[in-house]
């Protein structure tokens, strides 16, 4: 790489402005390298941290990625995005209870951040410990009782922890026209066997979002608990149209037509 080049190198600020003509032209490396000189000379700049660890999870190199945005957590101990960041390219990396351990950290800076604790009820779930998510989805919705993601977490922690028809109620405060909301719904009934609440509310999804495999899926999985094996099959093999690469939906279909 043909390294870049200021006026005058010994201010960082016109080594910040060269890094945003880089990033606008697609130059990734060209911006990092324009922004670690302006830290060289002020290494106090939260903001240029930010952006060189954003710089380098676009290019691929999540290592380095995380080793700047936790240089940055020591560096600024206030600033909750870095924790918040490290946090979610850990889950992205199916590290939950890394990630569950760091985003408490982004909470402690800054409690009152619906955001942040639903985030943490997230990795929790993934992390298997639905107690503590649930925690953190009830302390999000005290502080936004609106937080649909919220919602969703909690109704799927108590789901894993056996209150299926608790999970259920929970998501009455949320907004039904959500299509996230309405996956809950269904998958929720499907849990409890109640095949005919989980084809109303697949059939609901299906018709809001008729792209999504998963929707489809759920219509033919309470389909097939209806005796409906021919609308099942439809469903799973548009399922399968959609992402040809979950196994389970072939496994499915070819259940149903057993079935027949």
């Amino acid at each position: 790489m043909r390294k870049p080049k200021v006026t005058n190198p010994s201010d960082p600020v016109l080594w910040c402005k060269e890094a945003a003509v880089r990033m606008e032209a697609g130059d990734n490396k060209g911006a990092i390298y324009c922004y670690q000189e302006s830290l060289k000379l002020r290494p106090e700049v939260s903001d240029v941290w930010f952006n060189v660890g954003c710089l380098y999870e676009k290019g691929g190199d999540k290592n380095a990625a995380l080793g700047c945005f936790l240089t940055a957590s020591k560096m600024f101990p206030a600033d909750f995005r870095f924790p918040a960041e490290r946090a979610r390219m850990l889950a992205e990396m199916k590290h939950y209870s890394e990630a569950a351990e760091v985003i408490s950290d982004a909470v402690s800076i800054n409690p009152h951040s619906p955001l942040l604790l639903s985030n943490k009820a997230a990795y929790l779930i993934f992390a298997q410990n639905p107690a503590a998510a649930l925690t953190a989805a009830e302390e999000a919705l005290s502080i936004d009782p609106a937080y649909t993601a919220a919602y969703l977490h909690k109704a799927h922690a108590l789901l894993l922890l056996g209150k299926g028809e608790e999970a259920r109620s929970v998501l009455s405060g949320a907004d039904a026209d959500d299509p996230r909301v309405v996956k809950m719904q269904a998958n929720i009934s499907l849990r409890l066997q109640d095949a005919a609440a989980g084809l109303s509310a697949a059939q609901k999804l299906v018709d809001m979002t008729s792209e999504d495999d998963e929707a489809w899926s759920l219509f033919g999985s309470a389909s097939a608990y209806l005796g409906d094996t021919e609308g099942a099959a439809k469903a799973f093999m548009q399922a399968m149209k959609l992402n040809p690469k979950e196994k389970s939906y072939k496994a499915n279909l070819l259940a149903v037509k057993k079935m027949t």
